[in-house]
């Protein structure tokens, strides 16, 4: 699955001389989790572990290795960026991921941008995992909270905030796919493994 190569080549409007849109000016879907500890401090979060699920356009589910918390922001963005990447068949070849755990009872705020080719256009939302999965459960978390009480519970949300413009089409609109190796045939002039480069003008 993958964009139009085509509908991301550079152009612009010869009147205003700006960028046309599907013409180089796309952006990624945004995903957004806020995670509130009820009782209002992330520190609650220290020294445990969580995961996030991940459903594909072919309604395959994924879920990430265990994720450990981090207090530092940017070792926990890299941390999920990992575990995202990581997952079988390249299902997720790319993602940037932005954290801001500054808004202290606000929660912990997670921004996840879908910026590979094989994560274009519209996404499920993600699911993070916070209760815990212990052993016999996989994966093995020991989640967010602790469950003794209410007050310990974890409350989690996703929303997309950023809806992206770039589409996904079976090879990108430039090929077809061989639905028995998973692998796109790429029509003349084109290559990738969503045909999504341009290897030859017309």
């Amino acid at each position: 699955m993958g964009n139009d190569i085509l509908d991301v080549m550079p152009g612009f409007d010869p009147n205003s001389n700006v960028g046309l849109p599907g013409y180089g000016n796309e952006v990624a879907q945004v995903q957004t989790i806020t995670l509130f500890d009820a009782q209002g401090n992330n520190n609650n979060f220290a020294s445990k572990s969580f995961a996030i699920r991940f459903t594909s356009k072919m309604n395959e589910t994924f879920v990430t290795q265990p994720i450990m918390w981090n207090l530092s922001d940017d070792i926990l963005e890299g941390f999920i960026e990992t575990a995202l990447k990581e997952l079988p068949n390249k299902v997720v070849d790319d993602v940037s991921v932005s954290i801001d755990s500054s808004n202290g009872a606000n929660g912990v705020i997670i921004n996840i941008s879908f910026i590979g080719n094989s994560v274009q256009g519209k996404q499920y939302k993600v699911e993070v995992l916070t209760e815990p999965c212990k052993d016999g459960c996989t994966p093995r978390i020991t989640g967010l909270t602790n469950l003794r009480t209410f007050s310990d519970t974890t409350l989690s949300t996703v929303e997309i905030t950023t809806a992206g413009s770039l589409e996904s089409y079976e090879c990108g609109r430039r090929g077809k796919c061989d639905f028995s190796i998973g692998i796109c045939k790429c029509f003349q002039g084109f290559t990738g493994e969503a045909c999504n480069f341009l290897s030859a003008l017309a």
